[in-house]
């Protein structure tokens, strides 16, 4: 993907976002159990503006209706975008326990980062866990979850 196509994405999801931030937001079912907000995610923000489910339908050469997602607990742990069934997901289910960050198993080798993951957001699960145990899953989710996805894809490293 391009990074003007990216940068529109980006600016297409922020709009919405404001343009909807009266409706509230169930964070509990809209965060994964592995940690992901999926209420920041640009698939599931897809699903409530044509043009960016389109231009995000042409970066995966897939239909619309096939990238919009409506979050990892309402589609049982299948992300829009990956193949393949989420182990974290199946892990999880039936526990009762409401993200990875409250099991005595954490971190374990289903949250593991891989490289050709990287430009994906999927390598944050682990930092936003520890930020969910620390926080609480709402404070985490209203004052940081966005600032996250912002730092891990513009923000610099710095030592």
């Amino acid at each position: 993907m391009s990074m003007e196509t990216f940068l529109k994405i980006r600016e297409m999801g922020g709009n919405l976002k404001t343009q909807r931030q009266n409706e509230g937001t169930d964070y509990a079912y809209m965060t994964a159990p592995c940690g992901l907000p999926c209420f920041e995610c640009y698939l599931y923000l897809a699903q409530f503006d044509q043009e960016m489910a389109e231009t995000i339908a042409g970066v995966f050469n897939a239909p619309v209706d096939a990238i919009k997602c409506r979050g990892c607990r309402a589609e049982e742990g299948k992300c829009a975008h990956h193949p393949m069934e989420c182990r974290v997901y199946q892990c999880i289910e039936g526990t009762g326990m409401q993200t990875c960050a409250e099991c005595s198993e954490f971190p374990c080798e289903y949250l593991h980062p891989y490289r050709d993951q990287a430009e994906k957001w999927h390598n944050t699960k682990v930092y936003n866990l520890c930020r969910i145990k620390k926080l609480g899953l709402e404070k985490w989710a209203a004052e940081e979850a966005a600032g996250i996805l912002d730092k891990y894809f513009y923000g610099t490293w710095t030592l």
